[in-house]
């Protein structure tokens, strides 16, 4: 659509312009120079320093951006509203330590992160990553090692420094070492743990999930990461990526599950993606062609761009408190797009990020940014199409059709090189290429030096423009259905309710209405990880089964939107439920538990005190066992820093894995309802499948500190009442 626009010629004559909007839609009018968010207020850039907020005509305030800083380039185009945002950009300095969102800053912006290696050192101690923290969550329930080592091998790519590259491959060997033998699910083949931004906002995973259950959870972000991380250091990622597509891609729906879930051995798929976790993927190159323009045609946008998960969990708005800021989200979907060749996906995608950055600048216009390198980002690797390897770095280039007309990038630097590159046209098909005049191929060998032009000429339209699936209405996913079992094999359903601390602003009324009063068209059952049959009703009989079975419901809501799961049930028939009571292993009591005749139930093994608890178990049949431990739950006040103690576990002479015991303080209990009192907390450890041998098998609970130390030793201490295992062959 073209409209006609009056401007003032320089000689003060009134002259006429036709102008293209860059995106128009019901929730916004993006123009070159202006963005319109229907809300009577328009930003307006009047030059690439200054920008003006006007309502209804009226010039309310302005923005003004500073210079560029030294050792950053310079970026002109046809296009006053993109200028101004990039140079808005590169006038902010760095902040100089390691936040949330740097391992996203340097993995997307290698070239312009002048203090990246510093920052990333001081994450490092003693050769290990140090974990990231939360209020409600730490290690191992929080996997920070993927994203740092992403971004730190993504630098390397970029810059082919020797010393840092030395760093890297010692650095990543302690990693995947300790997250092989702690945070890899044997029955999966993925890693466990959560990015930090599933962590960080408010609570999203269902009431039920305990500590133990959180730290068995398999997220998409932290296994993109970790396969985007293990191409670039050259470890082979192949298995990773073919768990990634054999347990985690939802073909009906064109998207990656957000995370896999529940008992280890029989997980559950959620019907929820992560976008930001999308879209690294296909930025990455670890997809298959096919996958990756399937993420970018089906996944849904909305009037807002992509969210940071589709459907959105309820209580899940935590980018609205940018841990995860919708202009990362919008930058890593254009790129995305433009790697895929999706014009559609593309040009909504520019629109949508232009959408964001003015609601963020309006909103917040005298705070720098969350994410830092939004606009570089999108210039060097969607407009450049920048794609590093050790030898040197691709361009592949592709100008969307709504941003025409020549742009400029100068005092570009790479490596010992400086680069000027002017670039004409749209598209992505390269009509001419040259470096310093002379036609060259579209590549920059690593050992150039010198300063260098670039010039850039694209062939125009494509033959394929691709597609998009819009939204009209952000999609709500159900809640997890509440199930009560009377009886070992026979339960009661009941729809889930939403939690009683849930702030008022997270739902609207509308949402509020939906999810209370919507149970469902339909629950599904999964036993043993695998659906069997949709039901209509609020009861279920499990069938005479001889061999535990896992049991799990889920909500179903027009057929496509599915909720997380409901408790994970284990049925275990007669006689095959194996307790062994710790009273019986060695001595008990402890000075922790101040009532008496509780602490004499538990055995306390420290450092000092029964550090290794042995036992021998005699079983029925060989096969594979699930192992868990039953623990007091309160030891976060004694184990204030870490909150966290560790065992291994050795089945005749070999390990076969590490116990997590999560503490948690009186005061989480109290917050949660779930308990009055500490010393009554308890909870179950994490569960372990090992094989064992029928008759008799000899196992070790061994006082575990993973080395080099970065959990207090004085703290790792555990008291123990029951050892369960359960045969699943």
């Amino acid at each position: 659509m073209l409209i006609w626009l009056l401007t003032m010629a320089s000689c003060g004559e009134t002259a006429i312009k036709k102008v293209d909007p860059i995106a128009h839609n019901e929730s916004y009018d993006i123009w070159p120079d202006s963005i319109d968010l229907h809300d009577g207020v328009v930003l307006r850039a009047m030059s690439d320093s200054v920008m003006e907020v006007r309502v209804t005509g009226n010039v309310l305030d302005s923005i003004t951006a500073g210079e560029i800083l030294p050792g950053r380039m310079k970026f002109t185009s046809a296009h006053p509203l993109l200028d101004f945002l990039y140079r808005l950009e590169a006038s902010i300095p760095s902040s100089g330590r390691y936040r949330p969102l740097t391992p996203y800053e340097i993995y997307l912006n290698p070239l312009q992160n002048d203090s990246a290696t510093e920052v990333l050192r001081r994450r490092v101690k003693n050769g290990v990553i140090l974990p990231l923290e939360t209020h409600s969550a730490s290690w191992p329930m929080i996997n920070a090692n993927a994203e740092w080592l992403m971004a730190a091998s993504e630098w390397a790519v970029a810059h082919g420094d020797k010393q840092w590259e030395h760093f890297l491959h010692q650095t990543a060997s302690t990693a995947l070492a300790t997250d092989n033998r702690m945070s890899r699910n044997p029955a999966t083949g993925l890693y466990t743990g959560l990015p930090y931004y599933m962590a960080a906002g408010d609570g999203f995973l269902p009431e039920w999930m305990q500590p133990a259950d959180v730290a068995a959870i398999s997220t998409l972000g932290v296994n993109v990461a970790y396969a985007a991380a293990m191409t670039n250091i050259g470890q082979p990622a192949d298995s990773l990526v073919s768990a990634l597509k054999n347990l985690m891609w939802i073909p009906n729906m064109g998207y990656f599950s957000g995370m896999m879930y529940g008992i280890p051995t029989s997980q559950l798929p959620l019907q929820s993606t992560d976008n930001l976790a999308q879209s690294i993927a296909v930025i990455s190159g670890i997809l298959p062609e096919g996958i990756a323009d399937a993420v970018i045609r089906k996944t849904p946008v909305g009037h807002n761009g992509v969210t940071l998960y589709h459907p959105q969990l309820p209580p899940a708005r935590s980018e609205i408190k940018d841990e995860i800021p919708a202009t990362l989200l919008q930058v890593a979907r254009a790129v995305a797009s433009a790697r895929q060749g999706n014009e559609a996906a593309y040009s909504r995608a520019v629109g949508d990020l232009l959408a964001v950055e003015g609601k963020r600048l309006l909103g917040f216009r005298h705070r720098p940014p969350s994410f830092r390198s939004t606009f570089t980002t999108f210039i060097l690797r969607g407009l450049l199409g920048i794609r590093f390897v050790r030898d040197g770095v691709f361009f592949t280039p592709y100008i969307p059709e709504n941003l025409p007309g020549e742009k400029q990038i100068t005092g570009l630097h790479y490596r010992k090189a400086i680069l000027d590159i002017k670039i004409n046209g749209t598209g992505k098909v390269i009509s001419t290429f040259t470096i310093d005049d002379k036609p060259a191929d579209p590549f920059i060998p690593g050992h150039l030096e010198g300063h260098h032009t670039i010039a850039i000429t694209l062939a125009g339209a494509i033959a394929d423009p691709g597609g998009v699936t819009l939204l009209d209405n952000q999609l709500l996913s159900p809640l997890p259905p509440v199930v009560t079992w009377s009886t070992p094999r026979e339960a009661s359903i009941q729809a889930g309710t939403l939690p009683a601390t849930l702030p008022q602003h997270i739902l609207t009324a509308d949402e509020t209405e939906y999810l209370q009063n919507g149970a469902g068209d339909g629950r599904l059952v999964y036993l043993n990880g695998v659906m069997v049959q949709e039901i209509f009703r609020d009861s279920y009989r499990l069938y005479d089964a001889k061999t535990p079975v896992v049991v799990q419901f889920t909500a179903l809501v027009n057929s496509s939107l599915s909720s997380f799961s409901s408790t994970p049930y284990i049925y275990i028939p007669q006689g095959m439920n194996n307790l062994i009571y710790a009273s019986e292993l060695a001595t008990t009591g402890t000075k922790v538990l101040e009532d008496k005749t509780l602490a004499s139930k538990f055995v306390e093994s420290n450092k000092f005190k029964n550090r290794n608890i042995r036992f021998d178990f005699n079983a029925p049949a060989s096969g594979r066992y699930l192992v868990t431990v039953h623990y007091a739950d309160g030891l976060g006040i004694v184990n204030g820093q870490r909150k966290l103690a560790l065992r291994s576990l050795r089945v005749n002479g070999v390990e076969s894995g590490v116990f997590f015991f999560t503490q948690r303080t009186s005061a989480t209990a109290t917050a949660t309802g779930e308990k009055s009192s500490w010393k009554e907390m308890t909870a179950w450890s994490n569960i372990l499948t090992v094989n064992l041998d029928k008759g008799e098998n000899h196992l070790e609970l061994r006082y575990f500190q993973p080395s080099p130390v970065y959990a207090d030793p004085t703290s790792n201490v555990i008291l123990i009442d029951l050892i369960k295992l359960i045969p699943i062959d």
